[in-house]
């Protein structure tokens, strides 16, 4: 079997290339795959979209360097080259191609395969060693078809209105509420934002996303139709705002019929900004990689799902690790 260079540092690290991928903390020279603040430190130097690099500018004081790369176009640095391709993800994100002298090694960061609002679709780019993503690597979460739970959320949203209260969704301020937005486009609704929310929409704006009307919370004129919150927004001040209301939280989790008990919602939605388990599977057949690292979420769940479906896989925190300093 084939030891190719790859480890684990808290992200994804090439010490032959002195890259790290998405690493959680400042590492001299790294790629950031998008603007979440989990994949984002404050490097020396970093690579990223312009989009990217523009959002992280926008949620963070300190940034450190970050270089924006064009998607498709290379960059040369020691003992590779280095092409950003789109991962679907939120806007801006991108799957990362390292090209070795041991040959092409492809980290998806978070992915997404279908088509969003936001984002386009990821597509498979041929490498010899594949780094998957497997935040939903479990054969449980297998979401419905997007317009099936737009349109179940919009007949929640009229159901809450016509019981005489306001519909208020939960999504995340980078990513999720964009797409939530968007969503609801053709209803013609009043739609407010959470501040934060609102902050980042403005930049998704600036950066070219087409978007239809909304207002500040706490700034719409008349009643709003439907809120869009993040997740962790306090929600005591809401009922002073619009009134009565009832949540629904759009997440990939909602596969998870706990999920509503233990995030105390009126309802949820399984809309996702990442790939579902036979979304990923298929991804790494496309790919068809000599050797397939799955990292974080149900890696190791992955790993056993793709051998049994002939690919070489297994979790990159199980290759052995360098002590690193």
């Amino acid at each position: 079997m084939i030891a190719y260079p790859i480890l684990w540092d808290s992200g994804v690290y090439l010490p032959e290339q002195g890259l790290w991928l998405d690493p959680r903390k400042p590492r001299p020279r790294a790629v950031i795959s998008h603007a979440h603040s989990d994949h984002v430190a404050a490097h020396p130097l970093a690579y990223a979209t312009a989009a990217t690099r523009r959002l992280v500018t926008h949620r963070r004081r300190s940034t450190g360097t970050v270089q924006a790369l064009p998607y498709g176009q290379s960059i040369t640095l020691d003992r590779c080259a280095v092409t950003l391709y789109p991962a679907g993800h939120v806007l801006g994100s991108a799957q990362t191609l390292v090209d070795t002298d041991f040959g092409r090694v492809l980290y998806t960061g978070d992915l997404k395969t279908r088509a969003g609002f936001t984002s386009g679709a990821a597509e498979p780019v041929p490498a010899e060693v594949l780094v998957l993503e497997s935040t939903f690597g479990k054969p449980h979460y297998r979401f419905p078809e997007t317009a099936e739970v737009i349109a179940d959320v919009i007949a929640w949203c009229k159901g809450v209105r016509d019981g005489g209260a306001t519909p208020v969704l939960l999504g995340y301020s980078l990513g999720k509420g964009q797409e939530i937005l968007s969503a609801l486009a053709a209803e013609g609704l009043l739609i407010a934002l959470h501040p934060s929310l609102y902050g980042v929409t403005e930049v998704y704006r600036e950066l070219g996303c087409d978007l239809p009307p909304y207002q500040r919370l706490g700034d719409t004129v008349g009643q709003p139709t439907v809120v869009i919150t993040p997740p962790s927004a306090r929600r005591s001040s809401l009922r002073d705002q619009v009134g009565e209301f009832k949540t629904a939280a759009l997440t990939g989790w909602a596969m998870d019929r706990s999920l509503k008990d233990r995030l105390e919602v009126d309802a949820v939605f399984p809309l996702s900004d990442h790939a579902d388990f036979e979304e990923l599977c298929c991804y790494a057949e496309q790919v068809n990689a000599s050797m397939t690292y799955t990292v974080l979420g149900f890696d190791e769940e992955l790993a056993t799902h793709l051998r049994r479906r002939g690919l070489r896989a297994k979790p990159l925190d199980q290759v052995d690790q360098l002590r690193l300093f």
